[in-house]
């Protein structure tokens, strides 16, 4: 079975972004998304490790089966990612996205050329209790996503601050400019909830509105802290 990934790079914001970002689109991820984060490891670990306690920056791309192959060898031979103090990366299955022209965008930056495999829904969503929703959006409409997102029974969600690279052919198509400041909204919901609340963001927050909103979504194996309306969940 065929599925796309959602690539995670933690490096240092200052040194190592900007380098990642220009990596990840010569081998084959043109839209990354780059979010501001710290470590919070002690000094103790930080030492252990041989790193410094320096502002991080989060950088998230969505990847076929064959572009994670390459990501994962280069990022060892061409990023020395293996060396102390250069960062983390980590692959995900995602278990859906919500549309086929944001599912071609944030694979190939084109809404208009399909990434090259067939692509089936992840048999593991339908084995998983919970889903986390990502919806990206432009600046400034996260209410709106809520809005539509909370209409379909979600609960509430977590915003991240991002900027995007590989937004220009897509504002093309959409006939549109595509922001590259973007916010990425995590919402956790139950697994019978998520397509009704992934539709309905498409629907009210979509690619054809302001907000331009995509979406996808990953299988959670365990969830801890979420609150349900049934105490015996």
């Amino acid at each position: 079975m065929k599925r796309l990934y959602l690539m995670i790079t933690i490096t240092n914001r200052v040194v190592g972004s900007g380098r990642f970002v220009d990596f990840y689109r010569a081998f084959g991820a043109p839209v990354v998304f780059t979010a501001l984060g710290r470590g919070t490891a002690s000094d103790d670990v930080l030492s252990y490790l041989g790193l410094e306690a320096t502002e991080k920056a989060v950088l998230f791309s969505v990847v076929t089966p064959a572009c994670k192959e390459t990501l994962v060898k280069e990022l060892v031979s061409t990023m020395h990612l293996t060396a102390p103090g250069s960062g983390i990366a980590v692959c995900l299955p995602l278990s859906s996205i919500g549309g086929k022209s944001a599912m071609n965008y944030l694979t190939s930056g084109d809404p208009s050329k399909a990434p090259e495999i067939d692509i089936e829904e992840d048999h593991t969503m339908k084995e998983a209790a919970y889903q986390l929703i990502v919806a990206i959006a432009n600046q400034g409409y996260t209410d709106k996503v809520m809005e539509a997102a909370r209409s379909a029974g979600a609960r509430g969600g977590t915003i991240v601050h991002t900027r995007s690279t590989g937004a220009e052919d897509a504002g093309k198509f959409f006939g549109m400019s595509i922001a590259e400041e973007r916010e990425m909204i995590f919402i956790v919901a139950p697994t019978g909830e998520k397509n009704a609340i992934m539709q309905a963001i498409m629907a009210q927050a979509g690619p054809s509105t302001k907000a331009q909103a995509i979406t996808l979504s990953l299988a959670l194996e365990d969830v801890v802290g979420l609150f349900t309306t049934n105490p015996d969940q």
